[in-house]
Formats: C-alpha cells, sequence, structure tokens
C-alpha cells in the first residue's frame, strides 16, 4: 500500500522536468558499490554515491508494517499515512508548502514487513539544506493532530468500503487469510471495516512512539553526495529519533499440509482465479532457481508456459501469471489469472496441468532463453537512482549480501535444470495448494 504525501507543484515542476530528462539519459552502472554502517544511534545505513545527478533519494524504512498490527488491524498503515502531515512547528499547508517551493518530492508506503518515507530532492546546497532540515523533523516530530485523524479515517473507511465489493480484492484477502490463519500476514494491510473502528489517536501515537525508532530503521541514501556528507546526513535524520528497540522476529507460518478449494460467488462475467500456497522467506538459497523457474513457467509474459498453454493455445484468458513474493518469514507463491465463467474450469485444469508437466521437465532451450533474457535485462533493473534506492533499501532491510546485485545475476547464470527441479518439487507441492474462484465458474 503506497501513501502520497505531497507531489512536485507548478513551481517545482520546471527543476524535476530537467531532472525527469536526464534520468532518461542515465545508463546502468557496470557495478553498484554500496557501502553500509550503522549510525551513533543504531540505525543501518544503506549508501550508494551516483554523481551523474545533481539529485537525491533517501528512504527510512521502519520494520513497522502490517504484520505489527498485533489486535488493532490498519494501525500500522493510518501511522504511516499520517507520518510528517504536520510537525509541532508547521501544520498540514506549511509544510506541503515548504516542499513545494523547493520542488521536492516526498511519500510514504506500508507493506505487511515495512512503513517507510522518502524524499527526492535536488541537492542544490540551499535546496538540500531545506528539504533534509523538514524531512527530518516529519520523521521524528510527527504530530498526529485529531482533525486530519477524522479526515484520514473516512477516507480510510470509503475505501475499505469500496474495496469490499471488488472481486480481485475479495480474492486476495481471502488468500491470505486462509494461507496464514492466525499469523501476522494473515489481515489485510489497511485493515478492515471493523477492525479500524478501534483505532484511535491514541493507538496511532503508542505504535509511532514504539516502531518509529533508530534501532528499528534501515537508511538509504542514493545521489550526489559524498560518503561524509551522507554519514553527516544520516546521523541529522536520527538525531531526534530515541533509540529504542529493533521490532522482534516473525513466527514462521505453517502450511495449510493439503488441497483446499474456496468458490466465493460473485455476480461477475468472469471468474478471478488463484492457485496458491506458502512459498519462502526472502534470502532463502534457494531463491535463485526458484525465481528462474518461475520466469520459465508465468513470471515472463509471453514467454512462459502458463501463456503459451492457458492463452495462445487454447485463449482462454487475455493474462496468465504466477510468482513468489518472498517476505520477513515465507511469503505467498501465486498463480492467478481471470477467465470467463464458462471457462474458469478448463482453465482451472490446464493450469494443474502445465504446473506438473513443469515439475517434471522442460527443455534446456527454454531455460537458456529464460537466463539469457534475465541477465541481459538485468542493468535495467539498475539505471535509474530510484531503483537503485529500492534496491538498497531491500538489501538493507532484509539482511542480504552488500554485493547481492553483482551475486544475483551470477546465480541466475550458473542455475542449471537440475538446480531448478529440485528446487521446486522440494517447495511446491501442487496436491497441497489453496485454490480460490470468486465469481459464477459454471
Amino acid at each position: 500500500m503506497k501513501n502520497r504525501i505531497y507531489h512536485i507543484p507548478k513551481r517545482g515542476m520546471k527543476a524535476c522536468l530537467v531532472v525527469a530528462s536526464m534520468l532518461l539519459s542515465f545508463s546502468a552502472m557496470a557495478t553498484v558499490d554500496i557501502q553500509s554502517w550503522q549510525t551513533t544511534s543504531g540505525a543501518k545505513v544503506m549508501y550508494v554515491q551516483a554523481n551523474q545527478l545533481p539529485m537525491l533519494d533517501i528512504e527510512v524504512a521502519f520494520d513497522a508494517g502490517s504484520a505489527r498490527d498485533a489486535d488493532s488491524w490498519g494501525v500500522a498503515a493510518m501511522t504511516s499515512g499520517l507520518l510528517g502531515t504536520a510537525t509541532s512547528k508547521l501544520n498540514e499547508d506549511q509544510v506541503s508548502e515548504t516542499f513545494n517551493s523547493i520542488g521536492a518530492q516526498i511519500g510514504s508506503s506500508v507493506t505487511r514487513d515495512s512503513a517507510s518515507i522518502s524524499i527526492r530532492t535536488l541537492t542544490r546546497p540551499e535546496i538540500m539544506q531545506t528539504a533534509l532540515n523538514t524531512f527530518e523533523t516529519l520523521i521524528s516530530d510527527t504530530q498526529f493532530t485529531k482533525p486530519i485523524f477524522d479526515r484520514e479515517m473516512q477516507r480510510l473507511k470509503i475505501g475499505l468500503k469500496q474495496k469490499s465489493v471488488e472481486p480481485q480484492v475479495i480474492s486476495n484477502e481471502t488468500l491470505w487469510k486462509t494461507l496464514y490463519g492466525n499469523h501476522p500476514y494473515a489481515h489485510p494491510t489497511s485493515g478492515t471495516l471493523e477492525s479500524v473502528e478501534s483505532i484511535t489517536l491514541d493507538s496511532l501515537k503508542a505504535f509511532y512512539k514504539k516502531y518509529y525508532v533508530a534501532s528499528n530503521a534501515v537508511i538509504s541514501i542514493v545521489g550526489n553526495v559524498n560518503k561524509a556528507q551522507a554519514k553527516e546526513i544520516a546521523e541529522k535524520l536520527m538525531q531526534n529519533l530515541p533509540k529504542g528497540q529493533k521490532a522482534p522476529g516473525l513466527v514462521a507460518p505453517k502450511a495449510i499440509n493439503k488441497h483446499k478449494s474456496i468458490t466465493i460467488d460473485f455476480d461477475s462475467t468472469q471468474t478471478y482465479y488463484s492457485l496458491a500456497q506458502l512459498g519462502i522467506e526472502r534470502g532463502h538459497p534457494d531463491y535463485a532457481a526458484l525465481f528462474v523457474g518461475n520466469h520459465i513457467l508465468g513470471g515472463s509474459g509471453f514467454g512462459s508456459l502458463l501463456m503459451e498453454e492457458v492463452r495462445e493455445k487454447r485463449g482462454l484468458v487475455y493474462s496468465v501469471y504466477s510468482y513468489f513474493a518472498p517476505q520477513k518469514v515465507a511469503g505467498p507463491f501465486l498463480i492467478g489469472l481471470s477467465t470467463k465463467n464458462a471457462s474458469a474450469l478448463e482453465a482451472d485444469k490446464v493450469v494443474r496441468e502445465t504446473l506438473d508437466g513443469f515439475l517434471k521437465d522442460f527443455t534446456d532451450e527454454k531455460l537458456q532463453a529464460i537466463k539469457d533474457n534475465l541477465i541481459g535485462g538485468f542493468p535495467l533493473r539498475i539505471d535509474s537512482n530510484a531503483k537503485i534506492l529500492g534496491y538498497i533499501s531491500m538489501i538493507g532491510f532484509y539482511g542480504l549480501p552488500l554485493d547481492y546485485l553483482e551475486w544475483f545475476p551470477k546465480q541466475i547464470e550458473q542455475v542449471t535444470k537440475e538446480d531448478v527441479l529440485e528446487a521446486w518439487n522440494m517447495h511446491i507441492k501442487p496436491d497441497e495448494m489453496l485454490k480460490i474462484m470468486v465469481g459464477k465458474p459454471e
């Protein structure tokens, strides 16, 4: 779930258009030199110097996602959404005007694992200083005011009501609830209409006080600043936050260990279909083999087996896909599609047959084509400051090795057919998967 706090208005637009045009010509780095250290208050810092553009991107991620909601489902998302709306010295309009005047961008997002706040600014000294000063106060001096809380709560309830009648949302929420049971991942990130009723201004303040602390933070910095400047920036951002304590680890979820089928009647011409089970956690040693295999099965669009079998040969769908979603603990593996109600059962049959066939064998030519595509396209994954920021934030938050961006393509190159088949048959159990259909499958 992403929350936009402020965007660039007309006065800052000219400078940002210049930056955007420069981004288009920014070529991929051969290597990304990631450096890491801790601030004096215990926050982890991830840093990449990128001098190609006169800009700075920063993301501060806290282990404060919806898995930390406890019984107040939605409190993490609400806290993240209100973070930075006002401080003790600046009201909401003044915060907005400050960023508008310098053409900076600020935003926030929340997932099951993390909540983050980010900023993008030009590195002209007077602009960057104002941006960083204000950004620091948003992190350490956010004020949760009742008028803003009441307004955003009303917006949240309207959004939840709208989502409650969307078949894709119904399918997704049923999937997480069924796969994860009583685990902290089970409930929706935004909570439910019933659960948000229990969220109060005091519960937001308590959540913020507990989880928005230096020991629970990862600061990622990419841009036209040297290491000494980056260290100064990191210390500045944490200077007024309490050290606090890092959030405890999450328990591993338990697999359902049997096939389960759920059909939810929904008045629609389409059936929304998911086939899922627990996958792996972020950093699992089998990830490279599973990642390559997933691109063969359903993660590469028109080059995948599922697209060939379900769409191209039979015309049952417009799109079909599969993916792993690694988390701090095992995230889901999912195959998804939507199709006409009359085609739903046939699509299910073809998906299962394709998965079974893939687990037995696939061609060497298919493997090599996928590997060539992944390795050849990898530079495009790190061809902008924003993409690098996303990667190093992930690396820092999940404790992956600093050479991950060099190491992972090498792992892909070394993956064999035997590696893929062994990993997939170890982790994916076709007879123990959850099937969900939302619609009127005939």
